[in-house]
Parts: C-alpha cells; structure tokens; sequence
C-alpha cells in the first residue's frame, strides 16, 4: 500500500509506526498517545489485544523487556493493517 500524507487512513498507520518506534526508545507515554490516535481512525481493526493495552498502559509496561514486546505487538499491527492496505 502507498501512504498518502494526506489521507486520514495513512495517518493512522503513521500513528502506529511511531507508537512502536517511541516505545522502542523508551518514551512511554508519547508512544501511548500515538497508539491512542491510531485506535481514534483505526477503531474496530486495532487489536484486541492492543485494546486492553490502551485500557490501562502502566500495567502493561513495567520494565523494559515490556516495553519491547508491546513495541513488537504495535509493529506487527502496523505491518498488518499497511499490507491490507
């Protein structure tokens, strides 16, 4: 799929990618407040799994290694929902 700046949809794959990269990097809650503008356009097609993540994130994200594998769980979306496209 190729992203349009300016299409609402693009935007809110945007929004996940840099959800996982600023969790990647530590900045926890600039990544929460990316994830929660994708889930805003996304809607229904986020995850479940992210879903109950965005419910309550500083459950979810105790140490790094946390960080990590919630930062893989965004990307693996990301991947999914661009290649549906």
């Amino acid at each position: 799929m190729e992203l349009n700046k300016y299409s609402y949809w693009s935007d809110a794959i945007g929004n996940l990618y840099k959800a996982a990269y600023y969790l990647a990097k530590g900045l926890r809650q600039s990544a929460v407040d990316f994830l929660r503008r994708a889930e805003k356009k996304i809607g229904t097609e986020l995850d479940p799994q992210l879903m109950k993540f965005l419910s309550r994130p500083e459950d979810y994200l105790k140490d790094y290694g946390c960080q990590n594998y919630w930062a893989e769980k965004i990307l693996d979306q990301y991947k999914k929902i661009k290649n549906e496209g």
